[in-house]
């Protein structure tokens, strides 16, 4: 691994579990305040601690990736300083860094702006040249025993088409405000959803270009599987947290928000688990 690529990742991962320590643990013992948006809707903002000035939703969502991060970073932190060695350390390695890299994209795009952007666009910027360093060092290696080339990996393929299908949900939510030009159940007081464009503009794309990358036997492919699989594993825990979380903080969800947009990402992150596991043990 390249000097840069490690000391790019190993700062990426100390500053987001900094990050996410001081959004988890950091109080003002301020308190919740209602404001209008620009549609005229009452929006109540958690009005404590770094995320004082984001609404319930959004600090119960960040709250719960926090918890997550710290687990993902610690990780990171982990196999780069002590399984180099592994021949999987490189493809799991990169795999971490597309979720620091998610939460990341999150923070600087999504969260109100506090007194800890710096930080947030530190590890945003270490993440996103880590990984994208790393990811043009494994494409162009080969990075899988042989025999793996064999196998069609059908049901991987199949799963990581309809993961990335999984993510048309959004759109659920999209296209109603686009005909009401009103986006009144998830705007608040935001001007957009980072979460609708990394997964609708990137994931989906992806993860449909790996699954028919599989079909085909194309190499790049199964590169982009274990990194994919790796995410969707992250993302499916960020959701168990992100819930228990807004829970704690009062937001009732919908039978329908808990089988559509919990649940079924719960057991895309299981089984992403489970066959990324079995991919990587041809690791080279």
């Amino acid at each position: 691994m390249q000097k840069s690529i490690r000391y790019l990742s190993i700062v990426g991962a100390i500053t987001s579990i900094f990050s996410a320590i001081v959004g988890l643990f950091y109080t003002n013992n301020g308190a919740q305040t209602t404001v209008e948006n620009i549609y005229g809707e009452q929006v109540t903002l958690y009005g404590d601690g770094i995320y004082a000035y984001n609404s319930l939703i959004k600090v119960g969502a960040t709250k719960g990736t926090d918890i997550v991060i710290i687990i993902v970073a610690v990780f990171l932190l982990i196999t780069i300083l002590l399984l180099s060695e592994k021949t999987y350390a490189s493809l799991l390695q990169a795999g971490l860094l597309s979720c620091l890299l998610y939460s990341s994209s999150c923070l600087v795009l999504g969260v109100n702006f506090n007194q800890l952007f710096l930080i947030y666009l530190l590890q945003f910027s270490c993440v996103l040249f880590a990984f994208s360093l790393l990811l043009s060092q494994l494409l162009v290696k080969d990075n899988f025993r042989v025999e793996l080339y064999d196998k069609t990996l059908k049901g991987t393929a199949i799963f990581l088409i309809i993961g990335g299908c999984s993510v048309l949900v959004w759109l659920s939510f999209i296209i109603p405000a686009i005909i009401s030009g009103t986006p009144k159940e998830f705007i608040e007081i935001y001007t957009t959803e980072p979460t609708f464009v990394i997964d609708l503009g990137i994931i989906f794309p992806l993860c449909i270009a790996s699954g028919v990358g599989l079909l085909k036997r194309k190499k790049a492919a199964y590169i982009l599987a274990t990194v994919l699989m790796t995410l969707v594993t992250c993302v499916g825990l960020c959701v168990i947290f992100q819930t228990i979380v807004q829970l704690q903080l009062g937001i009732i969800l919908e039978i329908g928000q808990l089988i559509g947009l919990v649940v079924s990402f719960v057991i895309l992150g299981l089984f992403a688990g489970s066959l990324n596991y079995k991919l990587l043990k041809y690791a080279k």
